[in-house]
């Protein structure tokens, strides 16, 4: 019996081993391992923080335009063309601005403010009561207080302005009346047609009638 030494056992599975194999050997697995350095964070944060400033932008562009239009809505007026009567109040403004340039400070900042309100009142007289009406709405909404004391500021502005019209009116009424008596007197007096002298319009109309009947005294 033929005894076998430990290191030709050791020789004889070498010799294996160097030895190619009939069929090929499988490809060992490929591991992936994920590597990142700072600057893949730092670009990645800079990347997220300008989609979100994009996103949020967009948003903010998109929301102003919704509320633009649906003011554009409230306020536009089927019966009137905004095309050249908005270009007219424009130009009527921008006309004040230029005209008063060198006037006193009052005029130079009160005046453009008056001719755009007149202005755009008489244009489009339903496009600025539509207008009135939604900004009156939104400072309620917004200013409670201020509009409650605006309100009542310009009630007072209001009744102050009728009262002193209805006073004119009366003025007027007697100065006319006291035109006409007097015309009558004089008439009445002389016999003569003061009424004819006077230039058309200053005489009231019931002094030509008073002075006819003194005529058939």
């Amino acid at each position: 019996m033929v005894q076998v030494s430990s290191k030709q056992l050791k020789r004889q599975d070498a010799d294996r081993q160097e030895k190619l194999p009939i069929y090929p050997r499988p490809d060992p697995p490929v591991t992936v391992v994920e590597t990142s350095n700072e600057l893949e964070h730092q670009v990645g944060k800079l990347r997220n923080a300008v989609q979100s400033t994009t996103r949020s932008a967009i948003g903010s562009v998109r929301s102003g335009v919704d509320r633009v239009v649906n003011t554009e809505h409230q306020v536009e007026t089927k019966d009137e063309t905004l095309a050249p009567n908005a270009l007219y109040v424009g130009i009527a403004t921008l006309s004040s601005i230029v005209f008063t340039r060198y006037r006193s400070f009052p005029i130079r900042w009160l005046a453009p403010p008056a001719v755009f309100a007149l202005s755009f009142k008489y244009l489009l007289p339903h496009t600025f009561d539509n207008t009135a009406d939604f900004y009156e709405s939104w400072e309620q909404k917004r200013f409670p207080g201020f509009s409650a004391q605006r309100q009542n500021v310009w009630t007072r502005i209001q009744q102050t302005y009728h009262t002193g019209v209805s006073h004119l009116g009366r003025a007027g009424d007697q100065a006319r009346d006291a035109i006409s008596s007097g015309i009558e007197g004089v008439e009445n007096r002389t016999g003569l047609r003061v009424s004819s002298a006077i230039p058309t319009g200053t005489v009231p109309e019931s002094a030509p009638r008073l002075a006819d009947k003194s005529k058939l005294i």
